[in-house]
């Protein structure tokens, strides 16, 4: 093993430790208070400026929020878990502003260099079964409905050993870098409000990617990834008018049946000859009483594309159909975007210099280095990637191999820890080829 190598290897044990405490406190979305506040502290005593709230995020830009209640209860949770260090960084959050990013400059001109890592859970019970290792070990989940089902709480953990690596060697680099931590992944509803707040100005390279996916075996490496999709979340919220189912339902006018002939004409859209398009009612809730004609209606939706264009177009047909349905209903609506983020392609630069680095990297075998797959679902940092690339910069995602215990976002998802240090170690690797001084 090299220099760089041994340096990661000697952080296993805190690469461990870090990614189950992370795993054991899990927090959605706008929500992640302590793990933010974490964070902050940790890497406020690294050395780096930490900037949080307004400075990161703009409000007004957030997309798929929750209740007011839900964020108190969020808080409130938040400083029964932190102590009093790490709780005086809360109040810069207020109501959700979460996420951060941390800055070291060495002080010598070079390329500013960024990493995105998510943050965020999904909204999945964990597994309770003693077959499933972190219940089995102790780090499972302590709030119901809430787990890191997908890998982020690996995320964290590996942005804060590179944090260290780079603090620790800064007299070997030049130029700046800056650690991304990002809420709101999941659901696509993080990454416009935080490039909003110009947390890209200046970046020349941005560098992110994912333990899994595609990339199932452990010991591999997915160097460039393409066609992330582009994607729009979107809510229908139906307003009709009640009757009596037997007596009177001439004078009703039926949200149900809107909600139901929206979701079969949607899922009947044409596809487009340019490229992958994808939509999907995932939720449809109606109705008051079995004798009561549905006053009202609910669809939770979702639409993809290739490009954001294609995606354009799925979101659109949408759009005509709900306008339409509600005037064969007489009901009215209501159409709210929660999530939705770019489509786009790793920078073939940024791809090469993945590339580089799994061969030079002892944590990744030589013949399971994949150059690039499709991605072919949806990722916030895509809009992330879009802006930096439209900047003039380079960008791109890789994905780490790790064996899985089940799929992402399933009850039992688990991962492979040693994929830990395999990214650590690449993106460790990419520091030293963009900006090294020695």
């Amino acid at each position: 093993m090299d220099e760089i190598a041994n340096r990661v290897l000697a952080l296993k044990d805190e690469l461990v430790a870090d990614r189950r405490f992370f795993h054991s406190h899990p927090e959605t979305g706008w929500f992640t208070f302590f793990t933010t506040a974490v964070i902050a502290k940790r890497m406020r005593n690294l050395g780096y400026e930490v900037k949080l709230g307004r400075e990161v995020v703009v409000p007004e830009a957030r997309l798929g929020l929750g209740s007011k209640q839900q964020c108190e209860e969020a808080i409130k949770r938040a400083r029964t878990l932190l102590n009093a260090d790490e709780a005086k960084f809360l109040d810069a959050m207020e109501d959700g502003l979460t996420g951060l990013v941390a800055t070291i400059d060495t002080g010598r001109k070079g390329k500013c260099i960024a990493y995105r890592f998510d943050i965020d859970c999904v909204d999945v019970t964990e597994c309770g079964e003693d077959s499933h290792r972190p219940t089995k070990e102790g780090f499972s989940s302590d709030k119901p409905g809430c787990m890191h089902a997908c890998g982020h709480d690996g995320h964290i953990t590996m942005g804060l050993a590179l944090a260290k690596l780079i603090k620790e060697n800064l007299n070997d680099l030049n130029g700046k870098f800056k650690f991304i931590f990002q809420t709101a992944e999941e659901g696509t509803r993080g990454a416009v409000a935080m490039e909003k707040a110009g947390v890209l100005k200046g970046v020349d390279y941005l560098f992110g990617g994912h333990i899994g996916f595609q990339s199932t075996e452990p010991r591999a490496l997915i160097c460039g990834t393409k066609k992330l999709l582009a994607t729009t979340k979107f809510d229908v919220k139906l307003t009709g008018r009640s009757a009596h189912a037997a007596g009177a339902p001439q004078e009703g006018a039926n949200a149900l049946l809107a909600a139901a002939q929206m979701a079969l004409n949607m899922h009947g859209i044409t596809r487009n000859s340019k490229g992958v398009t994808r939509i999907n009612v995932g939720v449809l809730r109606a109705g008051e009483g079995r004798n009561v004609i549905a006053p009202n209606g609910y669809l939770a939706c979702e639409t993809r594309g290739e490009t954001t264009e294609l995606n354009e177009f799925m979101f659109n047909a949408c759009k005509d159909i709900v306008d339409g349905v509600c005037k064969i209903y007489g009901v009215s609506s209501e159409i709210t975007i929660t999530g939705g983020t770019a489509g786009g392609d790793s920078s073939e630069e940024v791809t090469q210099i993945y590339y580089d680095a799994a061969l030079a990297s002892p944590f990744i075998d030589d013949d399971k280095i994949k150059r690039e797959s499709d991605f072919s679902a949806c990722e916030d940092f895509a809009h992330f990637m879009h802006a930096v690339q439209n900047s003039g910069g380079k960008s791109g995602y890789l994905m780490i191999g790790t064996s899985l215990k089940a799929g992402h976002h399933n009850a039992k998802f688990d991962f492979d820890e040693d994929s830990l240090m395999a990214g650590v170690d690449v993106f460790l690797r990419c520091a030293y080829a963009l900006n090294s001084n020695i």
